[in-house]
C-alpha cells in the first residue's frame, strides 16, 4: 500500500466521496471516531466526578495545548483553548482596551467570522472599522490604526497574506488563521503577529467546538480576561480579587471538554504521524495543479497563493455545488461571490482533481 492509500484510508468518508471541503468541515479520521466512543464509555462507566477525573481532563487539554503550540511554532503558555476561530477573534477585540476613534483595519475579503466581531466593537467601543483591498493593506496602515485584524488566508480566493510586513508596520496584527493552520507551515513568530485565532474543526480535522489563539508573551497583560471563570484565575479561593492564572490559558473557554480534547488530539497524532511537511507539500502541490488545470479549461480562476484554496467563477455557483455533489464531488460555493471553492488536502487524489476538472467544464 502506497503513502497516499494508507493516509486515505484513515478516513473513511472517502471511501463514497472526493471530499473537498475542509475549508468548512475536515473529513474525520477513523481513530476520532473510536477515541471519542472510547472517551464515552469510560465517562458513562466510571462516571464524571472526583479528582483523577477532573486531573485526567486537565491533562488532556495540556496535552492539547502543547500540540497546537508545536504547530504554532510558539510556548504552549502563548496558547488559548478556544471554541472557533470566532471565539479567538472575540476574546482579543473584547480584550483589548479599544476607545472611540481608535481604527480597526481589515480587508475586503473577510469572513463574517471577523466581520461580525468589528462590526460589535465599531458598536460598541465607536472604533472605525476601515476596509481596504485584501492585497494591499500592509500599505494602508496610519497613525490612527489601533489594530489591524484580517486573515492569513483568504476565505475567497486562497491568497496569502503578506503578514511580515504588515508586523513591520509596528501595529498589532490579528490573524483569522481558520484557513492556515494546518493548511499551510506556520511559524507565528516569523509572521510577528500579535494574535493568531485558529479553527480545530477544519484543517486539523477536529471537532466543532474546537480551536486555539496564539498570543504573542509580551502582548498578553494588554488584554482584559473576556469571560473569566474558574480556571482563568490564579487562585480560585481568592477568585473575586481576579488575579490571573499564568500564561494565555487564563484565556481559555471554560473549562475544558474531554470528548472535545479527545478527538482534537486523536486526529492531530494521525496527521503528526503521517507527517506535516508531507500534507502541506502535497496538499500545496495539488491545489496549484487544479487552479492550472481550471485555468486551462478556460475557467476564471481567483488570483490566489500559496494555500490549499481553489475559487473559481461560475454563473450559478450553487446549481454547479449541487451537480458536483451529484457526482460524489463535495465542495463549496460562496454565497453572493458567483465562485464555487474547492478545499485540496493531503487526502486528495490526483483522480478526484481530474474529476473536479471534468465537471467544472460542464
Amino acid at each position: 500500500m502506497s503513502d497516499l492509500q494508507a493516509f486515505r484510508a484513515q478516513f473513511p468518508v472517502l471511501e463514497r466521496l472526493a471530499y473537498l471541503n475542509a475549508g468548512t468541515e475536515g473529513p474525520v479520521p477513523r481513530a476520532a471516531a473510536e477515541a471519542v466512543h472510547a472517551r464515552v464509555e469510560l465517562e458513562t462507566v466510571q462516571g464524571r466526578c472526583g479528582r483523577p477525573y477532573i486531573e485526567g481532563v486537565l491533562a488532556l487539554a495540556g496535552e492539547l495545548r502543547g500540540r497546537y503550540a508545536g504547530l504554532l511554532g510558539c510556548d504552549p503558555s502563548e496558547v488559548a483553548l478556544t471554541g472557533s476561530t470566532t471565539d479567538g477573534i472575540n476574546t482579543v477585540l473584547a480584550g483589548l482596551d479599544l476607545r472611540p476613534g481608535d481604527e480597526v483595519l481589515t480587508t475586503d475579503e473577510e469572513h463574517p467570522g471577523l466581520l461580525a466581531p468589528l462590526g460589535r466593537a465599531r458598536r460598541r467601543f465607536g472604533v472605525n472599522v476601515r476596509v481596504v483591498p485584501f492585497a494591499e493593506i500592509a500599505g494602508e496602515v496610519s497613525r490612527a490604526t489601533r489594530l489591524v485584524a484580517c486573515s492569513h488566508v483568504s476565505w475567497v480566493s486562497g491568497r496569502v497574506l503578506d503578514a511580515r510586513a504588515l508586523a513591520d508596520s509596528g501595529v498589532p496584527v490579528l490573524l483569522d488563521a481558520a484557513q492556515a493552520l494546518g493548511a499551510i507551515p506556520v511559524d507565528v513568530r516569523a509572521l510577528g503577529c500579535a494574535f493568531y485565532a485558529c479553527s480545530g474543526q477544519k484543517w486539523m480535522c477536529g471537532p466543532e467546538g474546537s480551536g486555539c489563539l496564539y498570543v504573542a508573551a509580551d502582548r498578553l497583560d494588554a488584554l482584559l480576561i473576556p469571560w473569566p471563570s474558574y480556571a482563568s484565575v490564579a487562585d480560585p479561593e481568592h477568585a473575586l480579587e481576579l488575579n490571573p492564572a499564568e500564561g494565555a490559558a487564563r484565556l481559555d473557554h471554560g473549562f475544558p471538554v474531554g470528548l472535545r480534547s479527545e478527538w482534537a488530539l486523536a486526529s492531530l497524532k494521525v496527521l503528526e504521524r503521517t507527517g506535516w511537511g508531507w500534507i502541506h507539500d502535497r496538499a500545496l502541490s495539488l491545489a496549484a495543479r487544479l487552479a492550472g488545470q481550471l485555468a486551462e479549461a478556460g475557467l476564471t480562476v481567483a488570483p490566489r497563493g500559496e494555500s490549499t484554496l481553489v475559487s473559481w467563477r461560475s454563473a450559478d455557483a450553487e446549481s454547479d455545488v449541487a451537480r458536483f455533489a451529484e457526482q460524489g464531488l463535495v465542495v463549496r460555493y460562496l454565497p453572493g461571490l458567483g465562485l464555487v471553492r474547492a478545499s485540496v488536502g493531503a487526502w486528495t487524489s490526483e483522480e478526484e482533481i481530474e474529476r473536479v476538472v471534468a465537471a467544472a467544464r460542464g
